[in-house]
């Protein structure tokens, strides 16, 4: 994150604009529904509202905002170097939960399953668990970073030495 320290913030934006619950809804109705591409997303974005999009999109942020903070807490201390493995992680993990929510609240809707009266409210709760995800993701990609951090810095001591030295 020396050079380009946003290019982290505008990478975990992009997930946190496209990927929402009408994108997974539309892969629903192609995958589960039987549905052509063109009907999937006609038959996803039907109720599809500036406004509501918005209004979910302020809830899907929230753990996309708390993986940019930490990021850039990061790049300010000498743990600089998990900044990539913490990306790739949390990313991971924040993505994983809200697909899988998504999934899990929309697949009534292609299977004639019961649709619970509740489902709109599980969008502004399944951000909140991908708080939860990505961090668990984040400190598990960055502790299996650790040792091969450990071989790249010691490897890179001793290739110092080597050229200084001779």
């Amino acid at each position: 994150m020396k050079k380009y320290p946003y290019l982290y913030l505008i990478a975990l934006l992009l997930p946190a604009l496209i990927i929402n619950e009408n994108v997974v809804q539309w892969v629903l109705a192609v995958r589960v529904g039987g549905y052509s591409v063109a009907g999937g997303f006609q038959d996803a974005f039907k109720h599809f509202s500036v406004f509501g999009y918005l209004f979910f999109t302020g809830f899907r942020l929230v753990p996309y905002v708390g993986l940019g903070v930490i990021l850039i807490v990061l790049s300010k201390t000498r743990f600089k170097d998990y900044i990539p493995s913490v990306f790739v992680g949390g990313l991971v993990g924040v993505l994983a939960m809200i697909v899988w929510g998504s999934w899990m609240a929309l697949l009534p809707l292609y299977t004639g399953a019961h649709v619970s009266s509740t489902t709109a409210i599980s969008f502004l709760f399944i951000p909140m668990y991908a708080v939860a995800t990505g961090a668990i993701a984040a400190l598990t990609s960055a502790a299996l970073c650790t040792p091969f951090r450990h071989l790249f810095r010691q490897g890179k001591a001793e290739q110092d030495a080597a050229s200084n030295g001779g």
